[in-house]
């Protein structure tokens, strides 16, 4: 489990690693930790060259000129079934694992986390929001709100825990369900917010409320989604929501965070791409709301990455998250290449650690692999799926702030990429390899090559600083979006 520090300096090299799949997706990953060929594997340094005729298989030219979306982060959840498991945990075994999961320089290097407002459905505890009244009852003037619950079940100091080691750490929240009070099913299962601008101005303030509690405890939150899976209603914590209805509420969430200052960003959706246009246009084609809302949160359980690109040509002031996803194997790491290639400027894994009997959790389903795995008879004892090496191929290396830069999509059938220039002005190139044999690449980049190979089934980062004055072409292209 073990990750290498990586240097500082490049000195003409580029740094090299490597992360393999194995048996992805496997639920076999929840009984036993399995040998895994490279597991974010520092190699050789590779050296720059002259640009050169080449015969290498795949030619990947990097045009710093084209610099597109920029990163927000790139991270994981801590719903409560999560900050659970590392609860069970002794001091000196969770404080590891948080190095793992944040540390930039000998782990993962995570820069942004999802919370739940009250619980999901990754959860062993009775459902609650944060003014939960008794049957028939309403609270109108949120005077019995309190984020107490998340106090008691160790979700906030968690959170304040991983702000210390990661000052960078970014949070946004999901809610799952309003107050049952304020639902048609009376429950925090099914329904829908009860009709009545009372309902949508009183759960925008319940949002206010959550925003400024978690400030309170030394928890900011940049961004929001209002609702989770706004078109599901299921046996767990869900609220249906019409585009309509969530165009009311962006707006009253909206005056809400302005009388008091806040700068909360407002992201709408949070669903999947199959229903993303229906749901966003309706919202964002009104121009008080598309002044109002900052972003757009998708999911990918149905539909192509393809329609965030839309999204964004389509309403360029509003940023685009994928805010729900949990991938696998190479596969997976290239669906992620696809995600930022078509605009996205965050990535979120869904549910971080459960443990080997799959507790706990109230999903209907039985959960795919987590990143982590916990021995459920010893809670101390983890184990690292391939999966949180994989990610971190890209979170370790593309850091906040950092841009898209432009290079081809390349083919699944050899290799596939994703270049980013960071904020300290170093290049990271994410190089995905899905196919059973080695593949050969050169990559070309401000008048300079490196030629490499990387093996199957296998991811491959390469990192540099830029190029000396002398080397570097000049090019003053810039396209924003």
């Amino acid at each position: 489990m073990t990750i290498i520090r990586h240097d500082s300096e490049y000195n003409g090299m580029a740094e090299v690693w490597w992360s393999s799949e194995q048996n992805p997706g496997s639920r076999q990953w929840f009984s036993r930790p399995e040998e895994i060929r490279y597991a974010l594997s520092r190699m050789p340094d590779i050296p720059f060259s002259a640009p050169s005729a080449s015969a290498c298989g795949t030619t990947i030219p990097i045009d710093p000129g084209i610099q597109r979306q920029e990163m927000l982060g790139i991270g994981i959840s801590m719903e409560e079934s999560t900050v659970f498991n590392l609860r069970r945990m002794s001091e000196r075994a969770r404080e590891d694992v948080m190095a793992l999961l944040l540390d930039p320089e000998r782990g993962a290097g995570f820069s942004l986390v999802r919370v739940t407002l009250g619980t999901s459905d990754f959860t062993g505890q009775p459902f609650y929001t944060y003014d939960d009244i008794e049957e028939g009852g309403s609270d109108f003037e949120l005077e019995h709100f309190s984020i107490r619950k998340d106090i008691e079940l160790g979700i906030v100091s968690t959170l304040r825990r991983m702000k210390e080691i990661s000052p960078e750490l970014k949070f946004f929240a999901s809610s799952w369900s309003p107050p049952a009070w304020m639902k048609t099913s009376g429950d925090l299962k099914r329904g829908m917010l009860k009709e009545g601008r009372q309902y949508t101005d009183t759960l925008a303030k319940y949002f206010r409320m959550a925003i400024e509690a978690y400030a309170a405890e030394g928890i900011t939150l940049h961004a929001i989604t209002l609702q989770n899976e706004p078109l599901l209603e299921i046996d767990y914590p869900s609220c249906r929501m019409t585009p309509e209805r969530q165009r009311e509420l962006a707006l009253a969430l909206r005056k809400e965070l302005d009388a008091r200052g806040l700068d909360t960003a407002i992201w709408i959706f949070d669903h999947n791409f199959s229903d993303a246009w229906e749901y966003a246009a309706p919202i964002l084609n009104d121009s008080s709301a598309y002044r109002a809302v900052d972003g757009i949160a998708l999911h990918d359980y149905e539909g192509e990455p393809s329609v965030m690109r839309e999204l964004g040509s389509a309403y360029p002031r509003h940023s685009i998250h994928l805010t729900e996803r949990s991938l696998w194997g190479t596969k997976g790491a290239d669906r992620l290449i696809r995600y930022f290639r078509e605009g996205a400027s965050s990535y979120n894994a869904w549910v971080t650690m459960l443990d080997s009997k799959f507790g706990r959790h109230q999903w209907v389903g039985t959960p795919d692999p987590t990143l982590l795995v916990q021995d459920a008879s010893n809670p101390d004892r983890i184990w690292a799926t391939p999966e949180l090496y994989l990610t971190a191929q890209f979170a370790r290396f593309v850091r906040p702030g950092a841009r898209l830069l432009g290079t081809p999509y390349g083919s699944e059938d050899t290799v596939t990429n994703a270049a980013f220039r960071n904020p300290d002005g170093s290049t990271a190139i994410v190089v995905v390899n899905r196919t059973a044999r080695e593949q050969t690449v050169r990559i070309l980049t401000e008048g300079r090559q490196l030629e490499t190979a990387v093996p199957s089934k296998t991811t491959a980062t390469y990192v540099w600083k830029g190029a000396s004055q002398e080397d570097a072409v000049p090019d003053n292209r810039i396209i924003r979006k």
